[in-house]
């Protein structure tokens, strides 16, 4: 697999993965994460005998859980969406950490103080249990705030208004009234929660907050969504090239449809979710290895951030390294302004004013690569919000030329595009000239 680009932090953790898993899942586990394998690496990286392995591909094969076709003029293995819904039935593949009896009961030694407050205010124990399943997944890190009323007030706040629950949510004014405390202290010990990187994702509509965790099956099955669609562009790169534009838009909304058709959220809070989609594909493409200036052509032509009150400039943030809660979900950011250029890329010159594609400082050609428009550096856009509208126009301009009408001439019903010379069965003239 010497042209698929997987970086190598993604093959280190499938290689300490690896290990957990019984042998026909390894190939499989191997196969959906670090892509088409030719037999020898298979057997290198899933650390099997040949012979145990020809076994395990064998069955594979008949089951139509992989395929053998030719890549880079060999022959090589690939999953199929059988073998990838195959996979995912295995709680060990999901699994990141294993927790032993030990660290439970750790965790519920540690967190009695929280166990006995919540009796006391009557907290249902199917949450209580979330709340210690949460806890034992962050381990010390969580015991290092301050153990207080406030933040198990905060924590069970989050909790209530869970995206897994949708039929009723604790409005955080009514929340602090009922319980007796300021909605200041529980905003600022869900910031300290939320800037800890425990893994909780939250996202706004209108007034209501939403909060998940990615270990939870929401956040489990939106990044392997992710993964999966990112390893298929992956693939399609090395196989046909860079598509002509990317729509990271509709990326989001496919990824929401399949969240919808598994019930895990519904239309009404679909809007905020797909933004938050945007962002966690963008960061999850970081990981994987995808350059910073191919991402920033993704970013620019996002048309759903371009409405949220941050814009694009919390997408940026994320290329450019950012670890900030407030980048990497969907919150109200009281100061958002606009990004120059200077703030962002050293590589980048600025960005095309015809379709906004990001023109690099080592180009030397004044002819952008994806609309062809002649240039002068003098005309190149230095603003992220200029690039980001270029390039919605752009691709909406590509858009409209795609569609098909029926062709002018009263007396020929063929289907022609807009962008055509001339209908190619009468000949009658489309495009002006």
């Amino acid at each position: 697999m010497e042209s698929y680009n997987i970086s190598e932090e993604i093959g280190k953790s499938v290689s300490d993965l690896i290990k957990e898993l019984d042998y026909d899942k390894r190939i499989l586990f191997i196969l959906k994460n670090l892509g088409p394998h030719r037999f020898s690496d298979l057997e290198e990286k899933a650390e099997m005998s040949k012979s145990t392995l020809s076994k395990y591909i064998k069955i594979h094969l008949q089951k139509n859980n992989i395929e053998k076709k030719i890549y880079e003029k060999s022959p090589h293995y690939f999953i199929t969406e059988k073998g990838i819904e195959k996979l995912n039935e295995d709680p060990a593949v999901n699994e990141n950490e294993l927790f032993d009896r030990n660290k439970i009961n750790d965790t519920v030694i540690k967190t009695s103080e929280l166990i006995d407050f919540y009796n006391q205010i009557g907290v249902e124990e199917s949450i209580l249990f979330q709340i210690l399943r949460k806890i034992s997944k962050i381990g010390d890190e969580f015991f290092k705030l301050n153990q207080n009323r406030e933040l198990f007030l905060a924590l069970f706040y989050m909790f209530l208004n869970s995206a897994l629950t949708r039929d009723y949510k604790f409005e955080i004014n009514e929340f602090c009234k009922y319980y007796g405390v300021k909605r200041l202290r529980i905003d600022f010990y869900v910031d300290k929660i939320m800037s800890s990187n425990f893994g909780f994702y939250m996202f706004t509509r209108d007034n209501d907050v939403f909060f998940f965790h990615k270990d939870d099956i929401l956040g489990t099955t939106t990044n392997r969504l992710i993964k999966d669609q990112l390893i298929e562009e992956i693939i399609h790169i090395n196989l046909k090239g860079y598509r002509q534009f990317y729509d990271l838009d509709n990326m989001a909304e496919e990824i929401a449809d399949k969240l919808i058709d598994m019930n895990l959220i519904w239309d009404k809070i679909r809007e905020p979710f797909e933004m938050l989609i945007e962002k966690l594909i963008i960061r999850t493409a970081m990981d994987m290895g995808l350059s910073k200036t191919f991402l920033m052509d993704i970013v620019v032509q996002s048309e759903k951030l371009a409405k949220s009150e941050e814009g694009v400039n919390s997408l940026v943030n994320i290329i450019k390294g950012s670890e900030k809660y407030e980048d990497l979900n969907i919150v109200s950011i009281s100061e958002s302004h606009e990004e120059k250029l200077e703030e962002l890329l050293d590589k980048i010159k600025g960005f095309c004013p015809n379709c906004g594609k990001s023109i690099l400082r080592r180009d030397i050609s004044k002819i952008c690569t994806r609309c062809g428009n002649k240039f002068e550096i003098s005309s190149l856009l230095k603003s992220i919000d200029k690039a980001n509208q270029a390039s919605i126009e752009y691709k909406q301009a590509l858009l409209k030329q795609e569609e098909l009408i029926i062709c002018p001439n009263p007396d020929c019903e063929a289907k022609v595009s807009l962008n055509w010379e001339e209908c190619p069965i009468c000949h009658t003239q489309i495009k002006e000239n």
